[in-house]
């Protein structure tokens, strides 16, 4: 029996935003994203390299790519976070994922050391700043253009750990159908 396409986009289930967040829903989420990287090699270290431009899902992009994917989105929430700290609500600079992952030559290479590095230091500085946030401070926001939406910084820890468990479990999924 064949898996459903919606199935293989959103395996663990689509990111469902709150109003508010709890400290402790936050604090879990920072725990989330202190422990990701190190999950996240620990799952590749299975992976032949021979296996890194083969689509994590049907028609989607490569395992290679997609860990590219998760180093460029984690580095741009990390800055985004910093704008939001740091200035009043501001509207944050959209960037093309779609065209990050396909058409930037850096991410076109099965070489995934780079941006492993890059979502280790990202998650270490990211996941500190966090942690240094007062319950007010994790009121601030920021605007999305695209979107016409602002986003608090309690709202953008929770949706990366999950965004961050979502691409780990369309590794693992990956890896499982290989075998």
């Amino acid at each position: 029996m064949s898996k459903s396409i919606e199935a293989w986009k959103y395996p663990i289930g689509k990111f469902i935003p709150k109003d508010n967040y709890t400290i402790e829903e936050v604090k879990a989420a920072i725990k989330e994203l202190k422990a990701f990287p190190k999950q996240l090699k620990a799952t590749l270290a299975h992976c032949p390299k021979n296996k890194w431009n083969q689509p994590y899902r049907p028609g989607g992009w490569t395992m290679s790519q997609l860990v590219h994917h998760i180093a460029d989105s984690h580095m741009h929430a990390y800055i985004r976070c910093k704008f939001a700290y740091l200035e009043d609500a501001p509207t944050i600079k959209a960037y093309q994922e779609q065209h990050w992952a396909e058409k930037s030559p850096d991410v076109c290479t099965e070489n995934i050391d780079a941006s492993l590095s890059i979502i280790e230091g990202v998650h270490q500085r990211w996941t500190y700043f966090f942690e240094q946030l007062s319950t007010v401070e994790l009121a601030l926001s920021y605007q999305h253009p695209e979107r016409d939406q602002s986003y608090t910084l309690a709202e953008v820890a929770c949706f990366y750990a999950w965004h961050a468990n979502h691409h780990h479990a369309h590794l693992r999924e990956a890896l499982n159908h290989q075998q």
